[in-house]
């Protein structure tokens, strides 16, 4: 299992990060491993960087305390996933020594319990052998951890202090539990921001803009937080508010440039204001925007769901709230999803 250790190491997890997170990444190794400033230096690549880490402190505590230096720099995606892959090699290595223990166990009856091993004898002779001539020789029954199968996929138990930079109103939903209200919300730590589903409009009053709060038992997805009605939310106390810089603020207000979405994989969530250059199609329960920005660059928007209600006109302007991209075809666009929040933004017509 070492081996597949080492490899998680490097592929699900150094190589998970850009240039610029690997060298925070290094500045903060000495804090978890016994390599000097100096030895990591010489480690000139990827590769030799994971044969330090190895060396320092073994295959899977090394995947481990890297796990840790994810989450202190808020590499959620690549932590997430190191974890996901470790906690497959664990398994295996649990049921490789599972199996490895049941048989010696099984040698051990045969050599000590002659009645569980005689020969020539029904099936059922020698299960009543194994069980009356030799109690001691039950095989033990195998504990299920229940925590293995509650946990779900990206859940954080541990609270994690942000600052609310914004939200949106409540607004009616589908859910996994039917109807509800639910909110969107973008927040932020000190090195960088994140989108927030909010599944339960219980905690809008949480959610105030320049609060710093802290939440626990929420889902962590690969670029957003999940936080449902088993999430905790709490106003953080004076020695815990979290110091956001101006740069972080402006980045997470900020519309991205449709040149940059296109390069993005399907999946990443966008929020942002862009311009109606003409509508493709329009039906009842679909409507295909061209939206277009300041570059002239132009994307493609499917609006999906009852569009009855919609007036939207050349030169208007859409906001859109956790759409996705995705393709159609070779061609990239952005597209709602079940809780995507959408509001049509009428231009400002000339006075006469």
């Amino acid at each position: 299992m070492e081996n597949e250790y080492r490899e998680i190491l490097l592929l699900s997890g150094l190589d998970e990060i850009k240039e610029e997170e690997l060298k925070r990444f290094k500045f903060l190794v000495p804090n978890e491993f016994e390599i000097s400033r100096s030895r990591l230096e010489e480690a000139t690549n990827r590769t030799e960087l994971a044969d330090q880490l190895i060396q320092s402190a073994g295959p899977a505590s090394a995947v481990t305390k890297t796990i840790h230096i994810f989450r202190k720099l808020s590499y959620m995606h690549a932590a997430n996933r190191l974890e996901e892959q470790k906690q497959k090699v664990d398994q295996r290595s649990k049921t490789t020594k599972k199996k490895g223990t049941q048989k010696v166990e099984k040698r051990s009856q045969d050599e000590n319990c002659p009645g569980a091993s005689a020969t020539s004898r029904d099936a059922a002779s020698k299960k009543h052998s194994a069980t009356e001539v030799c109690p001691q020789a039950k095989p033990q029954k195998t504990r299920v951890m229940a925590e293995q199968e509650a946990i779900r996929e990206g859940l954080q138990k541990d609270p994690l202090a942000l600052l609310v930079l914004k939200a949106t109103i409540p607004f009616e939903c589908e859910t996994r539990e039917g109807k509800q209200m639910i909110f969107h919300a973008t927040v932020a730590t000190e090195t960088n921001f994140f989108f927030v589903k909010v599944l339960d409009a219980q905690f809008k009053d949480k959610f105030t803009p320049q609060r710093t709060i802290k939440i626990s038992n929420y889902l962590w997805y690969n670029n957003f937080l999940e936080v449902t009605s088993s999430s905790t939310v709490v106003e953080a106390d004076a020695d815990h508010q979290v110091c956001v810089p101006n740069n972080i603020k402006d980045k997470a207000g900020r519309t991205p440039m449709i040149k940059k979405l296109k390069t993005q994989p399907p999946g990443t969530i966008v929020n942002g204001i862009f311009k109606v250059q003409k509508i493709i199609e329009q039906r009842t329960d679909r409507v295909l925007y061209r939206i277009h920005d300041n570059t002239e660059e132009e994307m493609d928007v499917l609006v999906l769901g009852n569009q009855n209600q919609v007036k939207c006109e050349e030169g208007d302007k859409l906001r859109l709230i956790f759409f996705e991209v995705s393709k159609s075809g070779e061609k990239i666009q952005l597209k709602s999803g079940p809780h995507s929040f959408f509001k049509v933004i009428k231009a400002t017509k000339p006075k006469k």
